[in-house]
């Protein structure tokens, strides 16, 4: 006789917090939802024991925001097991959202989740667009041993079915590895996460529906243990589960069905893992069709990209570290301001809102939830960055450079860097003076007294005002000044402190400096047709039409058609991209474009492209309208990087915008950044790819490389491109994809999706030897430019030059440095983003000379300590390694 197998039947509800209605809709659903869960758990005889919410907690703060009497009931429901909540503060989307935002969802989550009684500790994953590669050591850094997750290996078997049965020979339980070695025991929803949904209670439809349902699943179970999910989208609570089970025990006796949870699950599961497989990294469906990886989300409402990549690099490389600098030098850790700017994010990052595939009032509000956290995030910043040059010593290093304080016309401007290593820059300064002054008789010098070059523009009278803390506010008006110079060797992690002086306080004989409109005045009088920028590392010349011709002269690699302008058809929607049935592609590569030459370092290119209308059923209209692309390419001294800035007016719908970068590189593979790695990834797709798209999804870069020269593009807030398998490995960046309707189940028209009106894009060209990890430091300085201060001259206890912190290994980038949750410590958090060990030194002001550090997990409990000596710490870290280290 065969062994009979145990169903679990888990009760649950997959809730959306928006999507196809917005907020508040879904949310009077939700309380209906939670009052009759409640209800239920709560009655005896029912047979209905838990329920599953989701995995995300912010639904149960969502609720009790409505019912604040039910707290208590909630509360013993989560203690006693019965009510599963968390570990995700919300369920968020793994590609498009950074790796600190994820660990600070999970963070948030579990702390939330503790509060009202329990955090579930597995790690649900049942409906993100892919999952990246580096979840398992999120999960482990976090003591979550388990995960369960619905995309990425198998096609997706809707309705009870089976899709390419085995196709890749993948079952339902698994361990799923990271790349540095972590693995924790998974659970592939192979059958999605509504195959027990609205169980029969009538004999004959229980035993005829579940008989095919069970099958299915077992096509793909590796254990004896089955998974039935009772529930999908927005689904109310079946009530009569506990009868359905009944029944289903009485007419299937092969089989016991249990009313289940997911550690009860899961545990059973861990008993027969022995000879289990294993699949590893990052799971997008490589090997299905292509046709639903729902990857074309990277590029819908792409506006809704780019302010997500403000908000995360405001948190992470301004306001969290600058803020924790201030805090060892005697100011309060605004903690509670900062979880208030990440909470306002993290309810961005749910996949149907950061991807951009919901309602336009979702994404209406999204935007008002950005603008509140940046709001926060970069106050934060600014009262930090003030606060650290309030501490400065500026009289000392006047003194030290020899200077008479004349009339009090000396300012210091204060350079600070957020990286770990040292880096030559450009920087701008804003200074606000009482009145108009000529600077052509000012210099600017650095801290060894080296008079510095510098361009100013006057922006003019402005208006403002300043809030004391002990006074009713001022209102002021000044006069406002640009001042743009190269910032060199600004310490990592710290700052510097350049003096702009009056010619006539020094006994200096300097040149005046030009501004910079006079410069390019200079420069449009030249008699020209060859436009171009050179610096020491690049030669860039514009050619008639537009395009690039880039040299690099370190190996004399030269790369010809860059900056080649794309317009398709598209007739998907939010979530696919479908090319119109007409294949026209428009292209700005035979035209002739308007160039000018703004200055040395800036050529400014403006395009006409005349694009079809709008969509006419599956082809592309014969009504066609302009495209103006209006592009600056900078160039600036000591960058390897070829800086690009378009802005356009869109009044085309149902169109993709691409700008392509042909490589000319032999290789077949392509590297991308994601959430705390770098992956590698095929160009050409499985043999049993349909899809014509090969789109992909980035973090910030892109690289083509054939071993000894590589070509990189850089983004901020563009996470879609494509290799193009053109005989050229051209890198198709996405800049824009209007369409205008949601897509899924039912028809939701999308006109704000259509993105009609103004935008921009922000990218760069790194050209490179070897491998990726030497553009890295360069794409972090795209990403982080140097901020200042203008401070008048004062006393104080920190030096004008520092560096808290340093860490000058290409490999290693820091990803926080934060206050710890608890105690009086700094969590430094780094990745080793090569797929070899690295050596280490770390050193700086904050390390204290022959101490210990402490070693943490990713939810900073310590696990281990590292050795101090003579103030800095040497040691090797692991491939792929996300360290923290508590300071």
């Amino acid at each position: 006789m065969p062994q009979q197998k145990t169903v679990h039947i888990i009760s649950h509800s997959h809730w959306d917090r928006e999507w196809y209605m917005p907020f508040e809709k879904h949310r009077m659903r939700l309380v209906t939802l939670l009052d009759t869960v409640i209800e239920l758990l709560e009655s005896n005889g029912n047979d209905f024991h838990y329920f599953h919410l989701d995995g995300h907690v912010l639904l149960v703060d969502d609720y009790l925001e409505i019912r604040p009497e039910m707290k208590q009931r909630l509360q013993r429901l989560i203690a006693d097991n019965k009510l599963f909540i968390g570990p995700w503060y919300v369920l968020q989307d793994a590609f498009l959202t950074s790796g600190e935002a994820q660990l600070r969802n999970l963070q948030l989550g579990i702390e939330r989740a503790e509060q009202l009684g329990a955090a579930t500790r597995v790690g649900y994953f049942p409906d993100t667009f892919g999952n990246i590669s580096q979840s398992a050591q999120l999960l482990l850094g976090f003591g979550i041993e388990t995960a369960v997750f619905g995309r990425g290996i198998n096609a997706i078997a809707e309705n009870n079915t089976v899709v390419n049965e085995g196709s890749n020979g993948y079952r339902s339980e698994l361990w799923w590895e990271a790349p540095d070695g972590s693995r924790v025991l998974s659970v592939f929803l192979a059958n999605w996460y509504h195959n027990g949904m609205e169980l029969p209670i009538n004999p004959v439809a229980a035993k005829e529906t579940v008989s095919l349902t069970v099958a299915n699943v077992e096509k793909y179970a590796a254990t004896s243990h089955l998974l039935l999910m009772n529930g999908c989208d927005h689904q109310p609570v079946q009530r009569d589960v506990g009868q359905a089970i009944k029944v289903l025990n009485d007419n299937l006796q092969n089989y016991r069905f249990v009313h289940s949870n997911f550690p009860d699950y899961l545990r059973e599961i861990a008993l027969q893992s022995t000879d289990l497989q294993s699949v590893r990294g990052e799971l997008i469906g490589q090997q299905t069709d292509g046709n639903l990886t729902l990857v074309n989300t990277a590029s819908a409402r792409m506006y809704l990209k780019q302010w997500n990549a403000k908000v995360q690099l405001e948190l992470e490389r301004w306001s969290e570290p600058f803020s924790t600098i201030a805090w060892k030098l005697g100011a309060v850790y605004p903690e509670a301001f900062i979880d208030h700017a990440w909470k306002q994010l993290l309810e961005n990052h749910p996949h149907d809102s950061i991807c951009g595939c919901s309602i336009d009032e979702v994404h209406q509000e999204m935007v008002v939830r950005f603008k509140k956290a940046n709001q926060v995030a970069s106050e934060l910043s600014e009262q930090a960055l003030s606060f650290i040059t309030n501490q400065l010593n500026t009289n000392k290093l006047v003194e030290e450079l020899g200077i008479r304080n004349i009339n009090d016309q000396l300012r210091a401007i204060v350079v600070f860097n957020p990286l770990g290593w040292k880096r030559d820059d450009r920087v701008e300064a804003e200074l606000d003076c009482e009145d108009e002054k000529d600077l052509q008789h000012y210099s600017l010098l650095d801290p060894l007294g080296n008079s510095v070059a510098f361009s100013y523009e006057d922006l003019g009278w402005i208006h403002g005002f300043t809030l004391p803390l002990d006074s009713f506010r001022v209102p002021w008006k000044k006069r406002r000044y640009l001042l743009k110079f190269q910032a060199e060797q600004a310490p990592a992690l710290g700052h510097t402190t350049y003096i702009l002086v009056l010619r006539e306080a020094q006994n200096l004989n300097l040149p005046a400096k030009r501004t910079q409109r006079r410069e390019a005045q200079l420069i449009n009088n030249r008699e020209t047709t060859t436009f171009c920028l050179e610096n020491e590392y690049l030669y860039v010349q514009v050619e008639k039409n537009g395009t690039l011709v880039m040299r690099d002269k370190a190996t004399d690699q030269v790369y010809k058609d860059l900056l080649v302008f794309e317009d398709n058809g598209d007739v998907g929607n939010e979530y696919m991209y479908v090319a119109s049935e007409d294949g026209s592609v428009f292209t700005t590569k035979g035209s002739e474009a308007s160039i000018e030459q703004i200055s040395s370092s800036q050529i400014r290119i403006i395009h006409h492209l005349s694009i079809p209308f709008e969509r006419q059923a599956k082809l592309r209209s014969e009504q066609l309208v302009s495209l103006r692309l209006d592009i600056r390419i900078s160039l600036e001294k000591g960058s390897r990087r070829l800086e690009i800035d378009v802005s356009g007016d869109n009044q085309a719908k149902d169109h993709r915008l691409r700008v392509l970068f042909p490589t000319n590189l032999v290789t077949d593979y392509c590297y991308a950044d994601a959430p705390f790695d770098v992956v590698r990834r095929e160009i050409w797709p499985w043999s049993g790819w349909e899809n014509p798209s090969r789109t992909e999804r980035m973090q910030s870069f892109v690289d083509v490389t054939d071993g000894d020269n590589g070509l990189m593009i850089a983004s901020i807030g563009l996470p879609e491109y494509e290799i193009l398998r053109d005989g050229h490995n051209t890198i198709a960046l996405t800049l824009l994809r209007s369409v205008g309707e949601l897509g899924d189940w039912n028809y939701f028209a999308t006109p704000e999706a259509q993105c009609l009106g103004s935008f921009t894009a922000r990218f760069a060209i790194l050209s490179h030897t070897g491998g990726y990890v030497e553009a890295i430091p360069d794409v972090s300085a795209f990403q982080t430019p140097l901020r200042s201060v203008v401070s008048t001259l004062h006393e104080g206890s920190l030096a004008a030059t520092a560096s808290w912190l340093h860490l000058p290994n290409k490999s290693i980038m820091i990803t926080s440095f934060k206050k710890t949750r608890e105690g009086a410590h700094a969590a430094l958090r780094f990745v080793n983003l090569s797929s070899e060990s690295q050596e280490i030194e770390l050193g700086g002001g904050w390390i204290k000379k022959d101490s210990q550090i402490a070693v943490a997990r990713l939810d900073e409990k310590v696990i281990g300590q590292q050795e101090v000596l003579n103030g800095s710490v040497n040691t090797t870290i692991p491939a792929k390694k996300i360290a923290t280290w508590l300071l």
